[in-house]
This record gives structure tokens, sequence and C-alpha cells, in this order.
């Protein structure tokens, strides 16, 4: 008896390390697969699709700052990158949690007062008169 519950709580024990390694060893992003301009495509509020993001944009320089317009007028940040969220310098500071990136969509997550909002974006050309 004793040694089935040694066996078991070994077992558990086990798979709890080995769920822990894998989660350690996922691959993060690479910041220059952020680079560039990023449009939205369409967005989720609290998991229900909404218009009021319309036109947001971001775009990522070389320098570690970002230009957007997600506190409604377009605006310049420094942000902080590690390898798997985005964190701008505004005021309120915004987090963005990376669920996906590639080299045409990104998707991100943010909390603002209290409701989560997903954010999918594609990688769009420069506009005209534009560092990026």
């Amino acid at each position: 008896m004793i040694n089935l519950k040694f066996g078991s709580f070994a077992f558990t024990l086990a798979t709890i390390s080995l769920i822990w390694a894998c989660k350690k060893n996922e691959p993060t992003v690479d910041q220059a697969q952020l680079g560039g301009r990023w449009e939205l495509n369409w967005a989720q509020i609290n998991g229900a699709e909404t218009d009021r993001l319309r036109d947001l944009y971001f775009v990522f320089l070389p320098d570690t700052s970002m230009q957007t317009n997600i506190l409604g007028s377009e605006r310049n940040f420094k942000f902080d990158f590690d390898g798997e969220s985005i964190k701008q310098h505004s005021d309120p500071a915004m987090e963005f949690l990376i669920k996906e990136v590639n080299d045409s969509t990104l998707t991100v997550e943010t909390e603002i007062k209290g409701s989560i909002f997903t954010i999918y974006l594609d990688r769009s050309q420069p506009k005209p008169n534009s560092p990026m």
C-alpha cells in the first residue's frame, strides 16, 4: 500500500516536472520580428468582436521606441521587450502579451480598465513620411 502511494506520488511529481520543463523551453519572440508597421485587422473585448479600436496601429522602431495611437492620438513611447511581452512606457503604462507573431500577423492581449483586449494586427507597408 505504501509503495503504491509512493509510486503515485513519484509519477505525479515527474509529470509536473516534465510540464514545467516544457513550459520553460518554449521559444520566445525575437524583437526583430516586431520591427515595422502593424495595423489593426480586428479586435475583441472580453471575447466579443469590437470596432472600438478602429484605425489602431503600432510601429516598432529599431531603437526600442514605438509609435501608436492606442491612447487616442499618435504618440511615441519607449518600450521594453522580454521575448513574451511588450511593456509600453506611457501614462498609464501598458503591457501587451504576445500571443502569436509571424511574418504577416501579430496577435497581442492587454488589459484596459478590467477588460481583456485581444488585438489582431497585420504587417503593413510604411505610410508616406513615416519612419517605418
